[in-house]
């Protein structure tokens, strides 16, 4: 159940626990399933931020961990900002998403876990391999970050896939002379009917595609009313939908994508690959929900949204803007703690 004052889920208790007793000196610890051990469920990365923040700010760990989000989404603006420049207050209209508002606002990593990939994404091309950094660091925030080698084996960054392998196996190794395991016990075959596991996966990425409305919070409210708004809300972003792909298909224009938007797909491609591979395998993964698709979501909509600013589709962009910003504005109320503010104003 997720703690409506600080937006903390189970998870997020475990998250502020290591990162206490790495504050405390006790090393990255957590009590796990009855007993004290080493946290190998979770990389280090997310639960470092939150200490080294609350070691700076004297804040508590709670309270860091929405600063460690703040300066994540600073980040990813900064990064947007730097790649389209006049344009960027376009492109990061995706971070207007409801499903990425509500990652964020959660003690979760997955907003870091983002600028990562981000950072990767617009360095992909680039001839140096900057971008190294930024794959290391998306490992240790969330393990998962060991997709990336495969865009590296695509761009031929041989070298850097091979080393970015080493830290991920020293890591890994590091972990089970610690627990005996190399991700907390994770990785068994699931026992459930494969047939069952995948229509549950289809019906999770079928609503990451409605990602704007179906996955409101509110509406498991009970109340009629409100759920009636959520859906005509929800409604009235389609129409705008279909209005902005109709245009672009109708300009004909043929699709032309830079190296950063191409990079951009390949990532996300990989990542989204990657995912329903380990969902099919692993049975720590209980289901394909938001949490594991809006980060390849957030990717396709910031490249797509670049993609509109380039010149070559200068008149779609000019012709499309305003309902792509009426769709993101709506997309904000899906994110707004509706029943707490009707339950407010009925108090008043």
């Amino acid at each position: 159940m997720t703690d409506t004052a600080y937006y903390l889920t189970p998870d997020s208790h475990y998250y502020l626990q290591a990162a206490q007793n790495l504050l405390d000196g006790r090393g990255y610890r957590i009590y796990f399933q009855n007993k004290d051990t080493f946290c190998a469920i979770w990389p280090v990365g997310y639960s470092l931020l939150i200490a080294g923040v609350s070691f700076l700010t004297k804040l508590s760990v709670e309270l860091s961990s929405k600063v460690v989000n703040l300066l994540a989404v600073a980040g990813i603006l900064l990064l947007i900002y730097r790649q389209y420049k006049i344009q960027s207050w376009f492109v990061a209209l995706a971070l207007l998403s409801s499903s990425f508002l509500q990652l964020y606002a959660n003690t979760w990593s997955e907003t870091v876990f983002v600028f990562c990939m981000l950072g990767f994404c617009f360095n992909y091309n680039q001839k140096n391999n900057s971008n190294w950094a930024f794959a290391v660091a998306a490992f240790l925030t969330r393990y998962i970050g060991f997709f990336l080698i495969v865009p590296l084996i695509v761009q031929r960054k041989y070298k850097v896939a091979f080393v970015f392998s080493v830290f991920i196996g020293l890591y890994l190794l590091n972990n089970y002379a610690q627990t005996q395991t190399f991700t907390g016990d994770h990785g068994h075959f699931p026992t459930e009917p494969f047939a069952t596991r995948l229509i549950r996966g289809l019906e999770g990425i079928g609503q990451e595609i409605a990602f704007w409305g179906v996955r409101d919070w509110d509406l498991k409210s009970g109340n009629e009313v409100l759920i009636f708004f959520i859906y005509g809300i929800s409604a009235l972003q389609a129409a705008i939908l279909v209005v902005t792909v109709k245009i672009i298909i109708n300009n004909k224009t043929t699709v032309v994508l830079s190296p950063i938007s191409s990079g951009i797909f390949v990532v996300a491609g990989s990542y989204f690959l990657t995912t329903i591979l380990l969902y099919l395998f692993d049975d720590s993964i209980e289901s394909l929900y938001f949490r594991r698709l809006s980060p390849v979501t957030l990717l396709l909509l910031i490249g797509s949204l670049g993609w509109l600013t380039e010149w070559p589709q200068r008149q779609i962009f000019d012709r499309v803007k305003w309902w792509v910003v009426a769709f993101f504005a709506l997309s904000v109320v899906h994110a707004l703690p509706k029943m707490s503010i009707f339950e407010f104003i009925n108090k008043q």
